[in-house]
């Protein structure tokens, strides 16, 4: 693939140097691929590349006491990958025909349509991997980038050889992702043609796992949760038909559980016992009724209890004053 998109490390840096001229080690090392080091103190750079039928790769290690901006430019749209591993901060893609920055945060990636123009790679004092795969929009055919909403836009914008950028949603780099590009990265090979089978596997599989973590942290609700939400609407559903004149046992059973997991649920996603979940529901309730002129005696009797004086005790326990005394506050 013929390489677009080039990192001018010499505006920063000057000339190359040799290999022992600098102790920075690349973060990850690709087999006979080409290395550039730099070092300009007190900075110091590494830059892997990798030149593919299918994708082309950069590594780009650095190690920098002060923010640096690192010149871009983009010969020819394509669809990229990058991703930042660090414990520092997040670094910036800013398109400067449009004046617009987009931020990679530490240990996230994020998918990019760069149209051809120029760049800069805003990087913070630290230390910095960056890993750039980038392909081209054209392996998305026949429909087979349906399940990859979150790179709809950019795939479009190749298409239309859109001149504008856009990014995607970004996501987090976990174990998988950084075993996965260490698969890529040590089966392949300058002059071996099974490397382009190899970059054309990565790509595919640094896609679909994008995918599912995009999914675990964004869309994914877990069956707790959905037990929980399931659980909060069942005590405020028998609020509103039954008061207080409920068991909360009654709700667990109906969610096919037990009233002790009734309780681990509400408490660990609301913070609130059930208990006081639906004695919460009730005082809303009551408030309602009673701001909208409802007798004292018809609330007692629509939230359950037997006796208006009960009704009257419990509101003055949980608010600090009588319903006729709420009323005259809130209807002034």
């Amino acid at each position: 693939m013929k390489k677009s998109l080039h990192i001018d490390l010499d505006y920063v840096f000057d000339e190359p140097i040799s290999i022992n001229e600098t102790k920075l080690q690349p973060w990850l090392i690709i087999p006979k691929g080409e290395l550039i080091r730099y070092h300009n103190q007190p900075a110091q750079a590494c830059l892997q590349q990798f030149d593919g039928l299918i994708g082309y790769i950069n590594l780009l290690d650095l190690e920098i006491q002060t923010a640096i901006a690192i010149p871009v430019q983009v010969k020819r749209a394509d669809i990229h990958i990058f991703y930042v591993i660090t414990d520092g901060e997040a670094i910036q893609i800013r398109d400067l025909q449009q004046e617009i920055s987009y931020s990679i945060s530490s240990n996230r990636g994020r998918y990019f349509y760069l149209a051809p123009g120029d760049y800069e790679l805003l990087v913070p004092a630290g230390r910095y991997t960056v890993v750039n795969f980038y392909f081209r929009g054209s392996i998305f055919r026949d429909g087979n980038e349906r399940p990859f909403q979150f790179l709809h836009p950019l795939i479009a914008a190749y298409r239309q050889k859109d001149p504008n950028t856009f990014c995607s949603i970004d996501f987090r780099v976990g174990p998988r992702t950084i075993l996965l590009m260490k698969a890529i990265m040590a089966n392949i090979k300058k002059g071996d043609l099974d490397s382009e089978v190899n970059i054309l596997w990565g790509i595919k599989k640094l896609i679909k796992l994008s995918k599912e973590k995009i999914f675990e942290e964004y869309d994914k609700i877990s069956e707790s949760h959905l037990k929980s939400k399931e659980a909060y609407a069942s005590i405020k559903q028998a609020v509103a038909e039954y008061g207080q004149d409920f068991k909360l046992s009654d709700i667990a059973m109906r969610l096919n559980i037990s009233k002790d997991y009734l309780h681990l649920l509400i408490h660990s996603y609301y913070g609130q016992s059930p208990h006081e979940l639906k004695i919460n529901f009730m005082l809303d309730l009551a408030k309602k009724y009673i701001v909208d002129g409802m007798h004292t005696d018809a609330v007692a009797y629509e939230l359950g209890y037997s006796a208006p004086s009960s009704f009257t005790r419990f509101f003055k326990k949980r608010t600090g004053i009588s319903p006729t005394e709420f009323f005259r506050r809130n209807n002034q």
